[in-house]
């Protein structure tokens, strides 16, 4: 079920990718094939402004010839001043031409020829009105020769200007096709991208589908989980209910026969202490040595069974800073002893048990007076600052969009090797024999289920001779 769950998600994705990147190659092709046509478009209005160009020319040419021609029979100067605009109608459609024909070299060739042909018949014309002003007609100037001049030249003049058109035209003719070909490719072009994109879009809801179908019956496999996770913690809550109510009877019911134990053990000590012989005294004295353990290690483990247990009543703000130096006022005598210094930064508040934090603190610089070493003065510092993200990211129980605070208890003492840092926090377990260090070896394990309990978590760092520091990461106070 989890791996077609997988291969029905991987689909989805897969077929909505390819979906995507059919209807983005689509769109580019369209948008580069509207851009042909545009550009098609505008090439054949180019090629047609030409040809207007030429034929309005042309028919420039051709006014021009009349009007020279009526100046001659009438004789009438009206006719001059008409001739006179056709010139310079003329010249500025030739212009016109070989601008808009700059990048055809061609064309420019043609024009040119043009131009001077153009230019060699004005001269023809301007003779003839000079003479026609002169003599009132044109009778001497005209001769076989000029006549077959001018006529030859008029054809001259025709021949340019269709060799311009036939090139404008085959140029019209290959652009209008090209803007035709693109404009019948668009069509087919955006309906066989529609058709593949619909087809993969089906293909996607069905997966979608086949996915959906799976995520329901996966979301009832994980319905029936939970209910059934539910149950067992129920049942495991059950149970340590039981075992707490088993722990609290049993260790009272200890109590008494220790109590007992330690009572006669006193009373064989304080009556028969001298009629003992041999090894009898030592042994007596090691009942009662084992029975006081036996009752710290009983009391020990009713403290460590009830520490981590949410009380919401007694859950408020703490500020660590009173706590601490109150909980030193207790530890004067034991500081004095040793000659202790210890130094407290600025400590911040935080959210908890002020007694359980008081216990917290206690049982860390108890480890640190403890573990001193003879020969030095115990040096002890606690501060605080910021936690850094990549160290709140290494622990799993904490959550990486909460800011934290990095409480710091750093001693002198012998420390110990960093392989037993995790060791430490472990329920009974001691790092150095009974005869060396007093202690059951339960303090630090409640310090941890207390930080805990509050959302936090506690490390040590250390090497053997080196001192030892434990570190404290908690949640930062939304509203301090």
């Amino acid at each position: 079920m989890k791996d077609e769950h997988k291969t029905s998600l991987r689909q989805v994705k897969t077929y909505s990718i390819v979906t995507l990147i059919l209807i983005i190659i689509g769109s580019g092709v369209s948008y580069w094939t509207a851009g042909r046509i545009d550009f098609y478009t505008k090439e054949v209005m180019h090629t047609s402004d030409v040809l207007q160009r030429t034929d309005e020319l042309y028919a420039s040419i051709l006014e021009r010839e009349t009007n020279i021609r009526g100046y001659v029979i009438s004789g009438n100067e009206d006719f001059l001043t008409y001739y006179q605009q056709s010139n310079i109608d003329a010249d500025l459609l030739l212009n016109e031409l070989q601008a808009l024909t700059e990048d055809n070299a061609q064309q420019q060739n043609n024009i040119e020829e043009l131009r001077g042909l153009i230019q060699s018949r004005v001269r023809t014309f301007d003779a003839s009105i000079a003479h026609m002003k002169e003599h009132g007609d044109i009778s001497g100037f005209l001769d076989p020769n000029v006549v077959d001049n001018a006529l030859h030249g008029y054809l001259l003049i025709k021949a340019a200007i269709i060799r311009i058109n036939d090139v404008e035209n085959a140029l019209f003719i290959d652009r209008n096709q090209g803007l035709i070909n693109n404009i019948n490719a668009l069509p087919f072009i955006v309906g066989l991208i529609s058709i593949f994109s619909i087809t993969i879009g089906l293909v996607t809801f069905f997966s979608i589908y086949q996915y959906n179908k799976a995520q329901q019956v996966a979301n009832r496999e994980i319905s029936r989980y939970q209910q059934k996770l539910r149950d067992q913690i129920q049942l495991l809550d059950d149970s340590n209910k039981e075992l707490e109510q088993f722990a609290y009877v049993a260790s009272h019911d200890l109590q008494e026969p220790l109590r007992k134990i330690t009572a006669f053990s006193d009373l064989l000590n304080e009556q028969y202490a001298d009629k003992l012989k041999g090894d009898g005294s030592i042994y007596l004295n090691r009942i009662t040595a084992a029975a006081v353990r036996m009752r710290l290690l009983i009391t020990d483990l009713l403290e460590y069974s009830r520490a981590g247990k949410i009380d919401s009543e007694n859950i408020k703000y703490v500020k660590l800073t009173r706590v601490i130096n109150e909980m030193l006022e207790d530890f004067e005598i034991a500081i004095k002893e040793k000659s202790a210094k210890i130094t407290l930064g600025k400590l911040p508040k935080v959210e908890g048990s002020e007694t359980e934090y008081r216990q917290v603190f206690q049982n860390l610089i108890s480890n640190s007076l403890k573990f001193s070493k003879p020969e030095s003065i115990p040096e002890i510092t606690i501060k605080s600052e910021p936690a850094a993200p990549e160290l709140v990211a290494k622990f799993s129980t904490l959550d990486p969009s909460q800011k934290y605070h990095l409480i710091k208890l750093s001693d002198n003492g012998i420390g110990f090797d960093q392989q037993y840092a995790d060791r430490i926090f472990s329920i009974f377990q001691r790092l150095h024999g009974k005869k060396d260090f007093e202690g059951t070896g339960i303090g630090l394990s409640i310090t941890r289920k207390i930080i805990e309990k509050y959302g936090g978590v506690i490390f040590a760092e250390s090497s053997a001779g080196k001192g030892a520091t434990f570190n404290i990461l908690l949640p930062v106070l939304k509203q301090t």
